[in-house]
């Protein structure tokens, strides 16, 4: 009993100490205010775009070569190459995929980043299959709509996966390159001209 006295005392006194050092912190002053927490959205969500990179990319390509060359059908915006992209919209979507899952793959240039988006007025028609965790999706929805590539220091870089798109559309793809203004694409899937 006598002990459960003493740690008592002991408790106060240290708290009573420690008074000073926390107004001299600051806490309780009307001026501070704890910060809010900033609001994550899950992997592959534009506020959380997915990561996929030299190292955790879904494939490992042999005899990736540097410097391809783009043709008119191909979609290039900064580091990013989508072969054959605009030509979908006067193809058949049999002819890229079945049950609204298109394959494609996506190239970034040696040492380059890029993030490729679909904006959130799309979710429900569209989405991205580049990576091993989207790719079970059942619908556009629960698809990525967020996917930051990050090509190989040494040498231009294959991603594999592509599309999960409500067909025939035109789905507005948004492309960022850091440092540089977004650029917007409006890209028809089987749907002709957009």
């Amino acid at each position: 009993m006598i002990f459960k006295g003493v740690r008592r005392k002991l408790t106060w006194t240290a708290l009573a100490a420690l008074l000073p050092s926390l107004a001299a912190c600051g806490v309780g002053e009307a001026g501070l205010q704890p910060r809010p927490r900033k609001e994550v959205g899950r992997q592959g969500s534009l506020s959380n775009p997915r990561l996929l990179n030299c190292e955790n990319r879904n494939v490992e390509v042999s005899g990736e070569e540097d410097g391809v060359a783009v043709g008119p059908d191909d979609l290039a915006v900064g580091p990013l190459v989508i072969p054959g992209l605009l030509a979908w919209g006067s193809a058949r979507a049999e002819e890229y995929g079945s049950n609204h899952r298109f394959k494609v793959g996506a190239m970034v240039r040696k040492g380059g980043t890029i993030t490729l988006s679909i904006p959130a007025k799309f979710h429900d028609s569209a989405g991205l299959l580049y990576s091993e965790q989207a790719r079970g999706a059942r619908t556009p929805a629960e698809a990525d709509h967020a996917v930051t590539f990050t090509a190989c220091a040494d040498h231009d870089t294959v991603f594999v996966g592509g599309f999960y798109v409500k067909e025939p559309r035109c789905v507005l793809l948004e492309f960022s390159v850091p440092g540089k203004a977004t650029v917007q694409r409006e890209i028809s899937f089987f749907n002709g001209k957009c």
